[in-house]
């Protein structure tokens, strides 16, 4: 199957189970605007990223944009050709995406085509892209311990960080060797703060330990990846005494 036929089915299944409108379309040219008409600018749209779990997930889009006032909006899907297929319009803004219709292989960065229609007979068009990602998490796995503890004391630090398997029967599975940043808050503090870090194991665990110099909170950050949100898990405060 040729790159272009892989992307043209990637965006038509997105949309399809979306359940918004799976034909390829073709968006109306721009209409002449009265004379003394401001400029339709489209500023951005939310949510860029739609991240899905295991269940089914919404998400309601809305399009922000200056000098006019929309009639409608729409943004499409496009595949490496040019290709069109609606992700979703103005007059349904929310999309629904069920893990059990999609596909692992759907998971990661498009480009989009905003289209706005404005009152007064304008239609503005902006790119931009849109990421669809499966989820990660860490659960509740994330454990400090021992607590409390005396100053300097090694302390161990466990977790399993897994990410969604889409598909008819969707699951968490452990998301091996990937690089999981160990963080830490002290107490009377906002800020977690970098302490160093480690990869998960080929079933997702991570096993470390630092030294506990302070009272306060760890936690782990993984930062995500192209196909995959980011996630941290459950904080937990150490007490040195």
């Amino acid at each position: 199957m040729s790159a272009s036929l892989i992307n043209r089915s990637r965006v038509t299944m997105i949309a399809a189970a979306g359940v918004v409108a799976l034909s390829v379309v073709a968006v109306g040219g721009a209409q002449a605007a009265p004379a003394a008409a401001e400029k339709c600018t489209i500023k951005s749209y939310t949510p860029k990223t739609f991240v899905v779990s295991e269940v089914t997930t919404e998400k309601t889009f809305k399009v922000k944009t200056t000098g006019c006032t929309q009639k409608s909006w729409r943004i499409d899907l496009v595949d490496s050709e040019g290709n069109k297929a609606v992700l979703v319009k103005s007059a349904k803004p929310v999309v629904p995406l069920e893990a059990s219709d999609l596909e692992n292989g759907l998971a990661g960065h498009y480009r989009v085509l905003v289209t706005v229609k404005s009152t007064d007979g304008k239609t503005t068009k902006k790119k931009s892209t849109f990421a669809l990602l499966r989820k990660s998490t860490f659960g509740t796995t994330f454990d400090a311990g021992p607590e409390p503890t005396a100053p300097g004391a090694e302390l161990n630090l466990v977790a399993n960080l897994r990410r969604v398997s889409w598909g008819a029967n969707p699951v968490y599975t452990g998301f091996a060797n990937r690089t999981v940043v160990v963080q830490f808050k002290a107490s009377g503090t906002k800020t977690f703060t970098k302490v160093k870090t480690v990869k998960t194991n080929a079933e997702g665990r991570v096993s470390t330990t630092v030294t506990a110099n302070k009272s306060g909170a760890w936690r782990l950050h993984f930062a995500g990846s192209a196909t995959t949100s980011a996630a941290n898990s459950r904080a937990d405060a150490i007490s040195i005494g």
